[in-house]
C-alpha cells in the first residue's frame, strides 16, 4: 500500500508545481490590476504551497486512528459548529457577491467549507464505523447521519454556497452508498435534498441564469418578433432585444473564453507567458479557469497530462482505501479520494462548459489559501492511512450468550 501512497504524493507535487508554473506565467496581468505588483499572486501562492506541504506533512505524524478517538470526535463536531457561525459573526465575516463564505483572520481571508467538507467525511467515517451493518436501518443508522449532513448543508446554505452543497451531498452520499446503506432510503433523502435545492436555484436569478445557460447554451442567442412595428414602439423592441441578447452572453462568457483559449493552445499550446487570454478576456484565470490557462499556454499534452494526475491519484486513493486495516480507515480514505477527485471532475466540467459555473477550485492547481490547505489536509490524511496501516483493530468480542439454567441442555 505504501507505494499507492507514494504515487499519491508524487500527484500531489507535481499538480502544485503545474499551478504554481502557470501562475508565474499569467499572474503578472492579474497582480498588476489588482495590487500594482507583478508577482504579487505568484509569491502569495509559493508561500501557500510551502504551507500546504508543511500541513502533508504534519499530518502523516499522526496514526489515522488518533482522529477518531471520541475526545477528537467531539472536538471535530465543535470545530464544524464554530466554522459554520464564524462566518456570520460581526468582526469575522466577510462578505462577498451577496455571500458570506469567509472569515477574515489578521488580514487574511480563509472559507470554512473547505475544511468542513474534510470533517463531514471524517465523522460519516466514524460512524459508519460505529453502526456497521446497522445503517441499513433508518432510524438508528441512516437517519443520524443524514441529519448531521443536513445541518451542515443548513450552514453551506446560510453562506450562499451552492457549490459547497454539491459537494458535500456527491461525497457523502456516495460513501453512504458504498458503506451499504439501503437504496431506497438514500433516493428518498435524494429526492427531498433535489426539492430543496429546486426551490433554492428558482429564487434567485443568478443561479436560475447559471443552469440555463448550460441547458440552453445552444439557444442563447434569445429572437424578438419585430414584424408590425414601426418609430419609437420598433426602437425600443430593439433596445430590449439587444439588452436581452448582451445578458444571455454575459452569461456564458467565461465559458466561450475558456473553450477559446483552449482551442487556441492547440496540441502544445502557445509558449509559457504567450496567454492572450490572461489579459483581459478571462477574468477567473488564476482561480476557477486556470486549467484553461495550462491548455493555451502548454496545450492539450499539459492540461490532459492534469487530468492523468487526477486519475492515478483517485486510482492510487482508491487502492489505498481497499486496502486499509479496517472500516474507517477505508471509509475514510475512499471519502478523501472522492473529495479531491470529484472537486477536480467538477471544475472540469465548469470550464469545458458542461456544467453550470459553481466557484470550485481545481484542487491543487488554482489560487488560494483556503483551497490549496484544504486540499493538502485532505492529502496528508490519506498518506497517513498509506504509510502508516498500523494493525487492524481487534474485533469486537461476540456477545455472551444468555442460556439462563440450562447449561448443557438444547431442546430440539
Amino acid at each position: 500500500m505504501k507505494w499507492a501512497g507514494a504515487a499519491i504524493a508524487v500527484c500531489t507535487v507535481l499538480l502544485m508545481a503545474m499551478g504554481l508554473v502557470t501562475l508565474a506565467s499569467i499572474g503578472d496581468v492579474q497582480s498588476s490590476r489588482h495590487f500594482h505588483d507583478p508577482n504579487h499572486f505568484l509569491a502569495q501562492q509559493a508561500a501557500f504551497d510551502i504551507v500546504a506541504l508543511c500541513i502533508i506533512v504534519f499530518f502523516i505524524c499522526f496514526p489515522p486512528t488518533f482522529w477518531f478517538r471520541p475526545g477528537m470526535i467531539v472536538a471535530i463536531s465543535a470545530a464544524v459548529a464554530f466554522g459554520l457561525v464564524a462566518t456570520h459573526v460581526p468582526g469575522l465575516q466577510y462578505r462577498a457577491l451577496g455571500a458570506t463564505r469567509w472569515i477574515r483572520i489578521g488580514g487574511y481571508l480563509l472559507q470554512p467549507s473547505e475544511f468542513i467538507k474534510i470533517a463531514a467525511v471524517l465523522l460519516l467515517s466514524w460512524w459508519l464505523d460505529r453502526v456497521g451493518a446497522g445503517i441499513r436501518r433508518f432510524r438508528t443508522g441512516l437517519l443520524p447521519a443524514a441529519l448531521g449532513i443536513g445541518a451542515i448543508l443548513a450552514g453551506f446554505f446560510l453562506q450562499d454556497d451552492l457549490g459547497s452543497c454539491v459537494m458535500l451531498l456527491a461525497v457523502n452520499g456516495i460513501l453512504l452508498f458504498i458503506g451499504g446503506a439501503r437504496i431506497r432510503h438514500l433516493i428518498l433523502f435524494a429526492a427531498i435534498a433535489a426539492v430543496c435545492g429546486g426551490v433554492w436555484i428558482a429564487n434567485s436569478d443568478v443561479r436560475r441564469a447559471r443552469i440555463t445557460s448550460v441547458l440552453f447554451r445552444h439557444a442563447e442567442e434569445p429572437q424578438t418578433d419585430l414584424s408590425g412595428l414601426s418609430g419609437e414602439a420598433l426602437e425600443e423592441a430593439e433596445r430590449e432585444a439587444a439588452e436581452k441578447r448582451a445578458k444571455a452572453s454575459d452569461r456564458t462568457y467565461q465559458v466561450r473564453m475558456a473553450a477559446s483559449a483552449f482551442a487556441a493552445g492547440g496540441m502544445f499550446g502557445r509558449g509559457l507567458g504567450n496567454s492572450l487570454f490572461k489579459r483581459h478576456y478571462l477574468p477567473e484565470n488564476h482561480t476557477d479557469f486556470i486549467l484553461a490557462m495550462v491548455g493555451e499556454e502548454m496545450g492539450l499534452v499539459a492540461s490532459g497530462g492534469c487530468l492523468l494526475l487526477f486519475a492515478v491519484f483517485f486510482v492510487c486513493g482508491m487502492i489505498v482505501a481497499w486496502r486499509a486495516p479496517d472500516a474507517k480507515r477505508r471509509w475514510m480514505a475512499a471519502g478523501l479520494t472522492l473529495h479531491i477527485c470529484l472537486s477536480g471532475a467538477v471544475n472540469v466540467g465548469v470550464v469545458t462548459g458542461a456544467l453550470p459555473t459553481k466557484g470550485l477550485a481545481l484542487p491543487f492547481l488554482s489560487y488560494g489559501g483556503s483551497s490549496i490547505f484544504g486540499s493538502a489536509l485532505a492529502a496528508g490524511l490519506l498518506l497517513a492511512i498509506a504509510f502508516r496501516p498500523g494493525r487492524p483493530a481487534a474485533p469486537p468480542p461476540p456477545p455472551r450468550r444468555d442460556t439462563g439454567e440450562t447449561l448443557d441442555f438444547w431442546p430440539e
